[in-house]
């Protein structure tokens, strides 16, 4: 069923969205914009139909090909009303003139970067979730969806990215197969310099390629390892950032009702991608409600009323996730991390001290940070800007370093939003520089950053030649995947037998080569949860699987007796030296160990793995 793999990406991050752009009529988005629109209502649109089939216990296989055939269907139905047109053609302006250098080259490096970018994507197509929660929490999450139960412990946490995922399993019927859910992660940063484009395209201010250029900078520099790790920062920096392109893109004198549901879609989509994506909601209703006040008169109140009902619904239909999980958490089914993560987990420290820790955990300069946060500041004094830096770059950078900052991959929802500050600023100032006469030999050899139109146009959107190109790969690499699916799949069982640490790994199966292991593991080595062929016959991981008991990671709370914990089903123990070494529990083992009632079998990595004889 590898196959399924290239059509349950395009699901993931295209048809769905692109249909109901389609079907919606949504003006003037061209290829970039269809691209952002798509990307994001096809996840939120997945999300819903994955939820609602889930509580309704027919998320299956069958169910999720019906979905393929009707989509397919009302494409074809678009196509023979001659609907599926992108009617504007991608192109870039510019002049042959050498004065105009500076203009020129900020958009064509900008380019360069977006299809850099891509680098993320094809490098780590064909790999895996390894990291902590990608693997246990996110990736756990989307095994439960997959196999048609809602998850019962998410801490809170939305669900956009895991039911996403499990939409590649269940269309290709195993979760073992990940490339596909992890492929489409590193698309995210990808997206969000095309948000930035676009937007250039359309307005043709500058700020938007200058805002390429620091986003890259910032998030090279700051969260590159996370850019294609299975962490949803990303998806959430895009989502915020498509519903913040969708704001720029309205008509604020003549706000139309379309317009108006494409942003708070995607703010619903951003906030039940991470609790991150509040921040651009919150933002979103605030602008809604200036748009309504501001317009009142043209739009009288019925439409005003209908405006205000419309978005509404949507926040209720995005986030009811929300209440239903905080319903189960009041009544003990459930727990919430927000208490431990905004508050505990910083122990004593005053908001200041937390955000200076905040910035000594950053991969790179904390004063580059500061710098560019400085520079926002100047935003305020440009019209075009002071109210979303106000909204939401300085909010969110600081609801990082106040509550946030134990973890440095929190700050990426705010990086697209200070590169754009930043910018909004540097070129304010230029404007003040220029009109005050300053540099006017400079300025007089370069065309200004907002002046006229270049006389040159450079088309980069070929449309039928691309298409066909396009279309022809996309067919020859779902035949390539469906002929090569034992080989695939034996690749992807091969990779997850290294996660975690391989060396300890390498010790358990070549053990389970000569033996075999035939009841619970008592252990505090998540990893092997995980392991194929040490998860049984259940494809559930960490401690939903019944093979295992799972004690605690962590010095911070008591340690339980793990000999306590043998009962007749016991296999025997995979424990660290936190436990093994412990002076309340060392005895005991040595003790059994040699009277013969435990067998100790190695020991690697700090941990060890003894057998419970019987």
């Amino acid at each position: 069923m590898t196959a399924f793999a290239i059509v349950s990406f395009f699901q993931m991050v295209f048809i769905p969205g692109f249909l109901f752009l389609k079907f919606f009529r949504l003006k003037n988005t061209g290829l970039l914009g269809t691209i952002i629109y798509s990307s994001g209502l096809s996840l939120f649109i997945n999300y819903l139909l994955v939820y609602h089939l889930t509580l309704a216990g027919i998320y299956t296989p069958v169910v999720t090909y019906i979905i393929l055939v009707l989509e397919l269907i009302l494409a074809i139905i678009l196509a023979l009303k001659k609907k599926l047109i992108i009617v504007n053609r991608l192109s870039l302006e510019l002049s042959t003139d050498i004065r105009s250098f500076p203009k020129n080259i900020i958009p064509l490096i900008s380019i360069v970067i977006i299809f850099g970018s891509m680098y993320f994507f094809f490098s780590s197509y064909g790999e895996i979730f390894t990291h902590w929660d990608a693997v246990f929490s996110w990736n756990r999450w989307a095994i439960d969806w997959y196999l048609n139960d809602i998850p019962d412990l998410t801490y809170l946490y939305p669900q956009l990215i895991p039911t996403n995922w499990s939409l590649s399993y269940i269309m290709m019927q195993d979760q073992n197969l990940q490339f596909a859910a992890r492929s489409i992660m590193p698309l995210f940063a990808s997206f969000i310099l095309i948000t930035f484009f676009d937007l250039y395209v359309k307005k043709r201010k500058m700020v938007f390629p200058l805002s390429i250029l620091f986003f890259a900078a910032v998030i090279l520099l700051y969260s590159i390892p996370y850019i294609d790790s299975g962490y949803v920062d990303f998806a959430s920096a895009f989502l915020s950032m498509a519903a913040f392109h969708a704001m720029l893109v309205t008509d604020t004198r003549a706000p139309r009702n379309k317009n108006i549901i494409m942003v708070f879609l995607l703010a619903c989509a951003a906030a039940v991608t991470k609790q991150a994506g509040f921040i651009i909601l919150v933002f979103a209703v605030f602008w809604f409600i200036w748009i309504m006040i501001r317009n009142r008169k043209h739009l009288g109140t019925k439409n005003m009323l209908k405006n205000i009902l419309c978005v509404l619904l949507i926040i209720f239909i995005g986030l009811y996730w929300y209440i239903l999980k905080i319903i189960d958490i009041a009544r003990g089914r459930d727990f919430s991390t927000i208490r431990f993560l905004f508050v505990d987990i910083h122990h004593d420290a005053g908001l200041f001290q937390r955000f200076a820790n905040g910035l000594e955990l950053l991969r790179a300069s904390p004063i580059l940070l500061l710098v560019l946060t400085g520079i926002s500041f100047i935003s305020f004094f440009d019209r075009r800007s002071r109210w979303f830096t106000l909204g939401i770059t300085i909010p969110s950078l600081l609801i990082w370093g106040f509550f946030l900052s134990y973890d440095d991959r929190n700050i990426i929802m705010t990086l697209p939003f200070l590169a754009w500050s930043a910018s909004s600023a540097l070129l304010f100032l230029l404007d003040r520089v220029r009109a005050g006469r300053l540099f006017d030999h400079f300025t007089s050899r370069c065309s200004s950053f907002s002046g006229k139109k270049p006389a040159t146009r450079v088309k980069l959107w070929p449309k039928h030649v691309f298409f066909l190109i396009c279309f022809s790969v996309i067919l020859g690499i779902i035949f390539i995947a469906g002929a090569l699916g034992a080989i695939i799949k034996d690749n992807q069982i091969e990779k997850q037998k290294h996660i975690g640490n391989p060396s300890i790994n390498e010790m358990l199966y070549n053990y389970l080569e000569e033996n075999k292991i035939d009841g619970k593991i008592i252990t505090d080595y998540y990893w092997v949860t995980v392991l194929p062929d040490f998860k049984g016959s259940t494809d559930r991981i960490f401690f939903e699987n019944n093979r295992f008991v799972i004690l605690s990671n962590s010095d911070s709370y008591e340690l339980v007796d793990p000999n306590t914990l043998v009962d007749e089903d016991t296999f025997g123990f995979l424990i660290s030296d936190m436990y093994y070494r412990e002076e309340s529990f060392k005895d005991i083992f040595a003790s059994k160990t040699s009277s013969g009632e435990y067998k100790f079998i190695f020991s690697k990595g700090g941990y060890n793995f003894l057998k419970v004889n019987k």
